[in-house]
Parts: structure tokens; sequence; C-alpha cells
């Protein structure tokens, strides 16, 4: 950037500065709105209120319908001599704040104490929107317009999947048109290092199901009849082996390799395996699996996860019933070039082909991994204004173990994507007590003023 860029990015920190106490109280307001997707509470009026913090800036915005979903607030921010259009991706619903016994205080609430807001929400998604409402302020009031375009979606499904948000890219896929993303989390690292994640692992989400009786019976046809539950724990042993190695024919057959550059960089990436161990409460990693190889393994490893299994009787004491059927949640992560469509078409006769072609099969979400080169422009741009407001070297994470829908803006839109915000690592996210650091949430907001202006200012 020239000397009069830097000097006017210097005025938008100290906007920033000046303005803490309202960002604070932008994100209050945002976290006393309840808006959890899981339950269908309170979703149409956090979009209506996001929607009128977007308007209040001057974004032409747009409430947009789905079928049988929470609408998409779109928004955007035009700068006519702009030669880049940024595009930013968040979600305004939350995930529920049971159990609430465990709160110190009500999670709609938002008490400010510690230097802390606590709130469902807080930090998950709610405090990353109230940033960047706070560093496009900065600009439009020091400068009055944004240094590149800025196109701002943000849905109310993440915490369930995304179900519709194809639907939206889909219909809006010519105007989000763009030069590169920001997506909707990041901040600190452990240690307070900025941290930059450049890919998310996809999701292929199943329920099986067993019925081998019309009714629940006595316990003691079991000498007859085959238990539903024993047969689920059949057919799932045939899914993986004791090393947690998938066993469906031909699933690792689309894995892509990590680049060189993406090797270096998980080398180079910071991994406290004792932290680890203890914040998991594990004495060991499956396979002792430690350094370069752990590291791969929770950026590029598919998995195959148990999420719940469940049949009969599970109360107090003992029943003594033959139950009709029994139940399994999975959650499979999946990787670069894995195809959830071609996945379950494996699993399927992989069921079959073992003798287990009567377990039911119901997908319940699917959506393909993402990951953005490590030379994509934004991505020089992240860790340079890392470096610049938080005075360290940034971490480059290759991907994020978890999944989420970047794939519809790296793949489908064609945008290299980072995440980036004003998180920290020990917000509670979708525990009780979640929280968001306000010291976090003003030093973030910098670091998007900064990308924003230094990603404005390529060329290339």
């Amino acid at each position: 950037m020239s000397q009069a860029q830097e000097l006017d990015l210097e005025r938008v920190y100290a906007h920033i500065d000046a303005h803490g106490d309202e960002i604070v109280e932008r994100l209050r307001t945002l976290c006393r709105q309840p808006s959890v997707s899981a339950q269908g509470l309170g979703l149409e009026e956090m979009a209506r209120l996001v929607r009128r913090m977007l308007d209040e800036l001057g974004f032409q915005t747009e409430l947009v319908p789905l079928e049988d979903g929470p609408p998409v607030v779109y928004g955007e921010l035009l700068n006519p001599n702009a030669k880049k259009t940024l595009v930013i991706y968040n979600h305004y619903d939350v995930q529920p704040p049971e159990p609430l016994e465990l709160w110190e205080s009500d999670p709609w609430a938002a008490e400010v104490r510690d230097g802390k807001v606590y709130a469902r929400g807080a930090a998950d998604n709610k405090a990353n929107i109230a940033s960047r409402l706070a560093a496009i302020e900065a600009f439009l009031k020091t400068r009055g317009e944004v240094p590149c375009s800025i196109k701002w979606v943000i849905e109310g499904e993440e915490e369930i999947g995304s179900p519709h948000l194809r639907e939206f890219i889909e219909r809006y896929k010519g105007r989000l048109k763009g030069d590169g993303a920001i997506w909707e989390f990041g901040g600190l690292d452990y240690g307070d290092v900025p941290g930059i994640t450049l890919g998310l692992k996809g999701m292929l989400y199943v329920e099986l199901r067993v019925q081998t009786l019309g009714r629940d019976a006595h316990s003691a046809n079991a000498a007859i009849v085959e238990s539903p539950v024993w047969r689920l724990i059949r057919a799932l042993s045939t899914l993986q082996d004791g090393e947690g190695r998938i066993l469906v024919e031909g699933w690792y057959d689309d894995v892509r390799d990590f680049t060189p550059e993406e090797l270096e960089a998980l080398e180079r990436e910071p991994l406290d395996e004792e932290q680890l161990k203890r914040d998991l409460g594990v004495p060991r990693f499956l396979r002792g699996m430690t350094g370069l190889e752990l590291k791969k393994a929770l950026a590029g490893a598919p998995t195959a996860n148990l999420a719940g299994l469940w049949a009969g009787y599970t109360g107090r004491g003992h029943k003594t019933v033959l139950p009709k059927e029994a139940h399994a949640k999975m959650d499979f992560r999946l990787v670069p070039d894995q195809d959830p469509q071609k996945l379950k078409a494996l699993l399927r006769q992989h069921l079959e082909r073992h003798g287990f072609g009567d377990v039911e099969l119901t997908i319940q979400a699917e959506t393909p991994a993402a990951r953005t080169p490590i030379t994509a422009p934004i991505v020089q741009v992240a860790r340079e204004t890392a470096r610049e407001v938080f005075q360290k070297e940034p971490n480059v994470h290759v991907s994020s173990g978890g999944s989420g829908p970047m794939y519809h803006f790296t793949t489908v839109l064609g945008l290299p994507t980072v995440a980036i915000g004003c998180n920290h690592p020990y917000s509670n996210t979708h525990a009780p007590n979640e929280n968001q650091r306000i010291d976090v949430l003003v030093q973030g907001t910098k670091w998007i003023a900064a990308v924003i202006a230094r990603f404005g200012a390529l060329t290339a």
C-alpha cells in the first residue's frame, strides 16, 4: 500500500479503538436475540436484526427466502472505483444453550465480566459479524468508502449442516463473483498467536437403522430371534478396522495428497501434543501418532466416527427386553476430491456385499471438503496483516479438522478463501459459558480492516 493508504489505515485503527464500546454493545445486541437453528428458535427475528445492521451501514440488502429454511441475509456494498471484490461468509444461527444449569449467567443476557462477553453465540458466530460490521463502518466513517467492494452472505443453518445453502449459491452464483473470500471463524490460537485456516473437511452424515422384530419382545426370545442390536454391531464392525482405517472398498481412491507447500506448512505448524492430550483426556493418540503424522491426520485424513448408538432400554435399573430395532448415527469426515455422492453409493454397496443389505441407510447431510492454495494472494494478505496487527508470525493451518460449507465458495464460486477473525481458544464454543474476549474482538476488527485495505490495494 502507498504511504497515504497506510495513513488512512491508521485512522481506521484509531476509529476502531475509539468505538470499542460500541462494538461490544453491537455484539451484545446480537447475542440477546436467540437464534437456535436446531430448535427453530428466533431465526426470522435474527435475520431481520442482522439485515437492519447492514442497512444502517449503507448495504443494499435482501432477505432471501429458502424452501423449508430460514432466510439468507445478503448484502452488497459496492465501490465502483475499486479493483477488487471481497466476499464474506458468516452465519447468524447458534447452538442450543443446554445444559442451562452449567451456565454462570443467562445464555441470552450477554453479560460482560472479566473482559469478556458471555452468551450463546458470543464467539460462534456473532462476534465475527459484529467485528466485520465495525471494520467496514470504520472505513465509511474515516474515508467515506470501502477499499474494495463487499458482498456478504449470512445464513441461518450452519449449525445444522447448511442444508439449504446450496440452493442460495445456485440462485445467486452470478452475483457472487469476487476475487477472494473471508470465512466465518478464526482469530488467535493457543499462546495468542493469530491463526489462518485454509480449508475444512467435508461431511457425510448418515443414520443406520436395523429392525428384526415387529415389536419389542421378552428377551427370552433372543434364543430364537436375531437381535437388531447385534446385527447393527456386526454391520458397523465391517466399516473400520482397529486402527481407524475405513474398510469400505474404494473409500480412499480420490483422496488428494498434500502439496509440497502444504507439507512445509504442516511441518512449521506448532502443535502442543501434551496439551492436546490433556484437553482430550487421553494418554495417547490413535496408532501412537505423533509429529507430522499427527498433523497430517488432523488436516487431511478421512474419518468414520460413531456419533450415536441406541436401542432398547437405557433407563435406571434393568429391563429384560429384546428391542425391535437399533440405530446408529455416523459422521464421515471427508478430504479434498472425495465426492459424498460417490461415497454414499460405496457405503450402500459395502453393506450389501457383506450381507447387510437390510440395514436402512438415511443420509442426513453431505458436504465436500474445501482447501485454498497457500499461494493464493488473499492468503499472503492475511499473513502480512496478521504480522502487522498482532506483531507475531501467524500460524497457517492447511485445514481445520472440522467441517462446513466452504466448498460452495472455494469450488462452486471459485473464490480463494481464508478463515480469519476475532475468536480466542478458550471461548467455550458450543459449550456452557461461551464467551468472547473484548480485547481480541477489537484487535480482530483491526485485522479484518487491514485485510480489506491490503486486498483492495492489490494490482494483480
